[in-house]
Formats: structure tokens, C-alpha cells, sequence
């Protein structure tokens, strides 16, 4: 039985501190509504740079093209998610001018944060993948991956909007 309980001990860590439990309490009605907010900010900011000259593809539910991955997504999801790629007109070049002029959202490569945040995952998170890696997994130069959190969808909006054209 102990070594059963080590096990999961080890797992799972050790038995929160009672200031631990009472601020993880305190919290655990607000994720839902803080994801769904996430996620209405991020279907936003999607649909308002879909039309924009230097945007050449957003990959995110919303755009889904194959009529297999619409009826999924439909049957299985409630909200898109607060996490979209672009893939930016101008190459890897453009993808770091957009990370660059960016104001509010921070350049990192964090998800779920409490900022907005935006990467360039060739070069970061999937920076240990080969060339034919990357190919099949659709990651390339232009690509910038975005996280949004809670800031208002009008400043985003308007940060991305700036990013865009100052590249």
C-alpha cells in the first residue's frame, strides 16, 4: 500500500500548503469563462485580419477547409480556442517584423499565460526538427503562432493591424 502511495505521490507531487488549496478553490469556477473569453477574443481578432494584404493563410478552426475537419469541429467544440497561426506575406523576414512591432503582446513562446503572446515557432519551439519535419508539419518561415489572452480585442486588434503594416 506505502508504495502504491509513493508512486503517486511522486506523480502528482506532495499535498498542497493550505494557502495553495484555498487560492486553487478560489479559482476553479473562473477557467470556463476565462477560455470562452479567450476564445471569443481570438475568433475576433482571426476574423479581422483574415482579409488583411500581408495575412496569406490563418490556420485556425474557423478556416477549416476540409468538409471532415467542419463537421469535427462542430460536433466536438463549443469555441474555436484562443490560439491561431498566420502565415505572413514576406517570409521568415516579415514573420519578425510582425513579432517585432508588436506592443502588446509579448514575443514568447509560452501558451495560456495571463498576456497575449507570439512566436515564431521555426526558430523556437519546433527550432529541433529537421527541414522535412517542419515541411510536414506545415511549419515554415512566414509562420507566427499567437496565443490571446484577456487584454480588449480592440487593442489587439489594432497591435496586430500595426504589426502588419509596419513589416
Amino acid at each position: 500500500m506505502s508504495g502504491r502511495l509513493k508512486s503517486t505521490r511522486a506523480l502528482l507531487g506532495k499535498v498542497l500548503q493550505a494557502d495553495e488549496a484555498w487560492l486553487l478553490d478560489s479559482r476553479l469556477p473562473t477557467p470556463s469563462r476565462r477560455m470562452n473569453h479567450q476564445s471569443q477574443n481570438a475568433a475576433e481578432i482571426a476574423e479581422a485580419l483574415a482579409d488583411h494584404p500581408k495575412v496569406e493563410r490563418i490556420h485556425y478552426p474557423m478556416f477549416l477547409e476540409a468538409a471532415d475537419q467542419r463537421r469535427i469541429f462542430a460536433e466536438q467544440c463549443d469555441h474555436p480556442g484562443a490560439v491561431f497561426s498566420l502565415e505572413i506575406a514576406g517570409g521568415k523576414k516579415a514573420a519578425f517584423g510582425f513579432l517585432h512591432h508588436l506592443e502588446i503582446t509579448q514575443n514568447a513562446v509560452s501558451l495560456g499565460g495571463l498576456k497575449s503572446l507570439a512566436c515564431h515557432p521555426a526558430t523556437t519551439t519546433h527550432s529541433e526538427m529537421g527541414q522535412e519535419e517542419l515541411d510536414r508539419a506545415g511549419v515554415c518561415g512566414r509562420l507566427v503562432r499567437v496565443s490571446v489572452d484577456l487584454e480588449d480585442v480592440r487593442d489587439l486588434i489594432q497591435d496586430y493591424r500595426y504589426a502588419l503594416d509596419s513589416t
